[in-house]
């Protein structure tokens, strides 16, 4: 794993990803694995708080993280007085949850929300680096309007031969039959995955964390050491 270290980076850009959603852009300081996360200290905001970077190490100029506010909070007045050339301090890359050196595949990635980040991460350093590996991302969120980097996935989706792209809506029903709808359950993943051999990346709500994991062990009878998990 690279080394952690605290550096000050330069804000590039704002990307607003839906109304409570937006992904900060920054200059690169440091090599990190597809999947790592940062710690990150916001001018006007004293908390320090953790995120998954959602660039790949393959994007080379440029550290995205993508970061939820709900309106009023410190936070999101402080996302708000960010400018382009704003310093922000960062501490990373940290945490394992990320892939192996050597990754063979099939992965299947489980998100909730912007739990989404690191696999963004993930799913674009396989394509660059490992296209002959086969994963899937299945994304809960509430509406269509939720989805997070919905354009970009749905093209990968379909011009990717190895890269499968499942999003679901578990508070919207006017979608086409043929789409998911509903929580992740067992039975969109026996639909997607009937014989899962490959590992199971989770990252979302601690809840959705924990109820995903009890259904790939319990049920679904996958064994621990081929789940890996991330949860806030």
């Amino acid at each position: 794993m690279p080394t952690e270290i605290t550096v000050t980076a330069k804000l590039i850009a704002v990307i607003p990803e839906t109304p409570d959603i937006q992904t900060l852009r920054l200059e690169r300081p440091f090599d990190y694995r597809a999947g790592q996360a940062v710690q990150v200290t916001l001018p006007g905001d004293p908390k320090k708080r953790f995120y998954s970077i959602a660039s790949s190490p393959t994007e080379t100029d440029r550290l995205d993280l993508t970061i939820k506010s709900q309106q009023g909070s410190p936070l999101y007045a402080s996302l708000f007085r960010l400018k382009k050339g704003t310093p922000i301090e960062l501490v990373g890359p940290m945490g394992k949850f990320a892939l192996p050196e050597n990754p063979s595949g099939p992965f299947y990635f489980l998100a909730g929300g912007t739990g989404v980040a690191p696999f963004r991460s993930m799913v674009k350093w396989l394509l660059d680096k490992k296209p002959e590996v086969e994963s899937w991302l299945f994304h809960s969120v509430r509406t269509p309007e939720d989805l997070i980097y919905r354009e970009e996935l749905l093209q990968w989706g379909t011009s990717q031969d190895r890269f499968h792209y499942v999003p679901t809506f578990t508070q919207y029903s006017g979608v086409d039959p043929q789409k998911e709808t509903g929580r992740i359950g067992e039975a969109m993943l026996r639909k997607h995955l009937p014989i899962p051999e490959g590992t199971f990346y989770l990252c979302g709500p601690s809840e959705l964390v924990k109820d995903l994991e009890r259904l790939l062990q319990e049920t679904m009878h996958i064994p621990p050491d081929r789940i890996r998990r991330e949860q806030w």
